[in-house]
């Protein structure tokens, strides 16, 4: 669980999100991902890393089982 780094409250981001702001980090040529804070409302910068945690792709899932 991803945490926010003003206040520390929880970021409670949906496996969906996580692959919508996938694919808009792919199109747009981002390396990070702007998501606020639902208690203080300040954005973090959520990684791609991090994001790929979230929502692993189902293509890189096989590639490593093979």
């Amino acid at each position: 669980m991803l945490r926010c780094t003003y206040c520390g409250a929880p970021l409670n981001i949906s496996r969906k999100v996580a692959e919508a702001a996938l694919q808009a980090l792919d199109e747009q040529g981002l390396e990070h991902f702007d998501y606020p804070c639902p208690r203080c409302r300040k954005i973090n910068k959520i990684s791609r890393r991090a994001l790929e945690r979230l929502a692993p792709r189902r293509g890189a899932t096989t590639q490593n089982q093979a």
